[in-house]
């Protein structure tokens, strides 16, 4: 690939900070096909308002690939929704890892697609189970349309991945997906992030969280989404089944068997959400 993609600084930065997990062939080859010669500013403003960035980032992506490991031997084959795909090469290892396990990968995002489009056919030669959809997530009804032209059916089960999505999305517009892909056997397994709001951040955490929001809100020049644990389980029970909250703190500890750099719930800022639908 002579030609690498330059992508933006907040799309650099999560790329960099979960770098070690792209270990495998493909991942590999993916990685190397984007442009991260450019020192990002907001990589660095973030590592001084949020030093555990890093920790952060690789933890979430990690606990993501647990749950879908937990999940994957459920069903003889299972179809996979990438809401917010962004630029991380989660099919790839998903094709890789899960040969013959996964009938198809539907990415969806409203930018970058077509970029990464390319990337995924020189690295791939083939399409396979694969469809990269541009398309807002605000938007279910062209959503709706385009996943049933991609295949996607709701009577087969499905794992539904939200990560990254919602602090950029009202809750709202959230439950208006999760209304779309609610099945009635709840045989959709839902997974996805939130920013904690300030009422369940410990009080020696609240100098991160505050300096997080100002950046992010300040990046984008918009509001950021953050809920509280019960806002959440509200917000999931209108149209699915909650199964479990995970903070941080026990996604590190079963990781790596110790708590290092986040030592209660609240601490990391953001927490997992797995749910039925």
């Amino acid at each position: 690939m002579t030609r690498k993609l330059k992508v933006p600084a907040t799309s650099r930065l999560v790329l960099e900070q979960a770098i070690k997990l792209y270990d495998s062939p493909l991942q590999q080859a993916y990685i190397n096909a984007i442009d991260f010669s450019e020192t990002s500013r907001l990589s660095r403003d973030f590592k001084r308002a949020y030093p555990p960035v890093g920790e952060t980032v690789y933890y979430r992506k990690q606990a993501v690939r647990d749950m879908i490991q937990q999940r994957i031997t459920q069903y003889p084959t299972q179809q996979v929704l990438i809401l917010g795909a962004g630029l991380d090469p989660l099919s790839l290892y998903l094709l890789e890892q899960y040969p013959g396990r996964i009938s198809r990968i539907v990415e969806v995002d409203n930018g970058y697609i077509g970029e990464k489009k390319k990337i995924y056919e020189e690295i791939l030669h083939i399409n396979g189970p694969l469809h990269l959809l541009r398309c807002d997530l605000t938007d279910p009804l062209l959503l709706e349309t385009m996943l049933i032209q991609a295949g996607y059916t709701p009577e087969e089960p499905a794992i539904i991945i939200m990560e990254g999505v919602l602090p950029y999305i009202s809750n709202e517009e959230c439950v208006q997906l999760m209304q779309l892909l609610a099945t009635p056997q709840r045989h959709h397994l839902g997974i996805f992030d939130y920013l904690m709001a300030l009422p369940d951040i410990p009080d020696n955490f609240l100098v991160y969280h505050r300096n997080v929001l100002n950046l992010m809100e300040t990046q984008l020049n918009s509001h950021i989404n953050a809920n509280t644990r019960d806002q959440i389980k509200d917000m999931i029970t209108r149209f699915g089944r909650l199964e479990y909250l995970e903070p941080l703190c026990v996604t590190e500890k079963k990781l790596t068997g110790i708590n290092r750099t986040f030592h209660q719930p609240g601490h990391g800022i953001v927490e997992m959400a797995v749910f039925s639908l």
